[in-house]
Formats: C-alpha cells, structure tokens, sequence
C-alpha cells in the first residue's frame, strides 16, 4: 500500500491540526485541575484575576474551538482516502473494511491512552464516530450534509451542559484527584468503558463537524486554495468573526458572575452554552481556512513547495505544521507529561496552580514539541504512533495494482 509523501502533504490541514493540539490542550485543563468548584466551561469557581484572564482567553479562542476543528480535519482526512480509494478504483466494500481496520487500530490507542494516562481522551469517539463517517461518505452526494444538519441537536447537547454545570456543584474529575497511580487507573477505567459504550449516543454531535470536513474535502477546499481563494477567504474572515462573537456571551458570564448570584436560570446558560458550541464549529472551519490560505501565501514556489524560512512567520508556520503531521502522537506525549505534573501523587499541580498556571505548562510543552516534530519532518520520519497505526493497520491509500479505474470522475462524497 502506498501513502502520500510527507513533503507532499497539504500544508493548510497540517497547520490548523497543529493549532488545535493546542487549543484542545488548552481546553483540557480542566481535566486536570480540581479543589475548587466549577462554573460555567468546567472553570474554577474561585479564581485570581490572573487565573480569570486565562479562562476568558480559553474560553474564547480554544473551548469548543478546538475539538471541532480537529474532528473537521479527521473527517477532512476521511474525505481524502475516500477520494483516492474511489479515483483508484477500489470498491466501497473494500475501502470500508480498511477504514474499519484503521479505526479499530485507533480504538485501541485511545483505549490505553484514556485508561492509562488520561480520561478526557477524544480518540476513542473519533474512532467510533470516525467509523459512522466512513460508512456515510460512500454514500449519495447529499448524505454528509444531511448528516451535517440531522447531529447538530447532539452536538448542541454538549454546548447546553457547558452553560448549565456551574449550577451542578462539581469540583473536578475524580481520577484527578486520585491518590495514587493505581486508583486512578481504577477510576479512569471504569469511566472509559462505560463511556466507550455510551459514545455512539452521546458523542453522535461529531458527526458534524466531520461531515463537514467531508463535504470540504469533496471540493479539495484546503488542497487546491488558490482555484478556491473565493471561497476561503470569506470562510475564513466571517467564520472567525462568527466564532469570536458567539463565545462573548458564555465568556461575560464566567466573568461578570461566575457564581450565579442573579443568573441562575438554567434555559438561559443552557442556550448560551449551545451558542458557545455551534459558533465553535463556524469558528473551526474559518481558522482551517485561514491556515489553508496563509499557508499557501507563506509557500516558496519551488519544486519543494515548503514554507519559506526567510519570512518572519515561516519557521513558526513550518514547525506547526510539521507539529499537525505527527498531531497523534504529539497528543499521546501531552497527556505523559502533564501526568508527570498534575496529579496528587506526581508535582501535584493540579490542586496547586490555577488555570493560568496550567495553560503555561501546556504553552511550554507545545512549543517544546515543534522543534521535535520539525526535526523528524525534515529527515523524513513520521511520529512513533504515526507509524504504529501504519504498521497495525496499513497505509491509508490502497495499492495501484487494485482493479483499474475507470474514466476519471469527482469522487461521489
């Protein structure tokens, strides 16, 4: 089986990819901290001015910012195998039961990873709802949009339980404040099991931001940016306005009145919190588009078609993108070096810092990890997890001695 080279690789989904490591750790935190009471994004109730700004800064620009837009690139990726499996002309039972493989593979490493190191693992639903997608896209032309439209009430579901949870008085994950390593694995197994059987029904509001990664991927929207400049740039400047305008309200709450004293209504946060979460999603798909077009501004015109180092925003933009190509397993190293810090039986940072203190661990730790991917990119190397899911589970594309396509046509998703 074969696959695309790494210097052939679009950079846009590879830079938006990186970015959402970032946003999706940021958000995270608060998986991590616990002690104090939550309020409205799972923040800390009682919080210093220093730690407040962190919040609002996190709520703006990563919470239900990030995770849609990383499930956006999985079903954009989705898209693109498709694309070539139909291209190829492989048949779609085929190219089904490779995806199944693929995803089983990515079930399993986000099993380990929400048992072993971390309970707030999104692999487990990526691989589950992943699998819904693959099943879809072989579909007519106008099943992903009609999946994009019919999940948005499961998504919105999260977005109302962000508004609402300040009024149910939790103070963090228990696994957090686990005493000892063995009873957090205790803890985060049973949670990870009953969670893995619920996913199909509480995580169903993916579908939408993967399908319209799909959808996206169906027009080449990220790959081929300068025939579709007149799409991205609108895309890219009202999606972000969209999506910063949309988390001001839940954002004034957790800062004008975080405990609830005058807005106690549960309908009210719960549509703000709903909000929250759908302008996410705008916001999502505007910064992919954003990073597709700036990427493709930065590019040096050369055979390479890397970015160019002598612009003041290249080496930056080419160490995240090359951060976005190994986002597997840099997300797996996240997870080991805050368990190294944050719980009661490591530094304890959890009960110790606040989320301003956090989101420099996780700032520190993301920065540190570009040079590394940077490294492993420029000799030619995919991430460690990269290349497991490649050894357990195959290429992502089907080798070219499959039956012979016929006369070249748009893929059908």
């Amino acid at each position: 089986m074969t696959s695309v080279p790494l210097s052939r690789r679009a950079g846009g989904p590879d830079l938006a990819r990186g970015l959402a490591l970032l946003g999706i750790a940021l958000a995270n935190t608060v998986g991590w901290l616990h002690g104090s009471q939550w309020t409205v994004l799972v923040k800390q109730l009682d919080a210093t001015a220093l730690d407040r700004a962190a919040d609002v800064l996190i709520a703006l620009f990563a919470d239900n910012r990030g995770f849609p837009l990383f499930a956006m690139l999985f079903g954009y990726g989705i898209g693109i195998l498709y694309r070539r499996s139909h291209e190829r002309g492989e048949s779609a039972r085929r190219f089904m039961l490779r995806m199944l493989r693929r995803h089983m593979v990515l079930l399993v490493i986000g099993l380990a990873h929400a048992i072993l190191l971390f309970s707030g693992d999104i692999l487990v639903s990526y691989a589950i709802i992943g699998m819904f997608c693959v099943l879809l896209i072989t579909r007519r032309r106008m099943v992903m949009p009609a999946v994009a439209v019919i999940a948005l009430p499961a998504l919105g579901v999260w977005g109302w339980a962000d508004g609402t949870i300040g009024l149910g008085g939790g103070s963090g994950y228990a696994s957090a404040s686990a005493p000892d390593y063995l009873t957090g694995l205790a803890l985060r197994a049973e949670e990870t099991l009953r969670s893995t059987v619920l996913t199909p029904l509480l995580d169903l509001g993916l579908l939408t931001p993967m399908a319209l990664g799909a959808i996206a991927a169906r027009l080449r929207l990220l790959e081929e940016v300068r025939a579709n400049r007149d799409l991205l740039i609108p895309l890219a400047r009202w999606g972000l306005l969209i999506g910063l305008l949309g988390a001001i309200p839940l954002t004034a709450v957790l800062v004008l009145d975080p405990g609830h004293a005058h807005l106690d209504n549960e309908l009210l946060l719960g549509i703000l919190g709903v909000v929250h979460q759908y302008s996410g999603v705008v916001g999502a798909l505007g910064l992919a588009a954003a990073a597709a077009l700036l990427v493709e501004h930065l590019r040096h015109r050369g055979e390479q078609g890397a970015v160019r180092a002598e612009h003041p925003l290249g080496s930056a933009v080419r160490g995240i993108e090359a951060l976005g190509a190994v986002s597997l397993s840099a997300y797996i190293g996240q997870s080991v070096v805050f368990l190294a810090l944050f719980p009661p039986y490591a530094l304890d940072l959890g009960t110790r810092l606040g989320t301003a203190g956090a989101a420099v661990i996780v700032l520190l730790t993301w920065l540190a990890m570009i040079p590394l991917a940077d490294l492993l990119r420029t000799r030619g190397h995919r991430g460690p997890l990269e290349r497991l899911l490649r050894f357990l589970a195959g290429a992502s594309a089907p080798a070219r001695h499959e039956s012979a396509p016929g006369p070249r046509r748009g893929a059908r998703s």
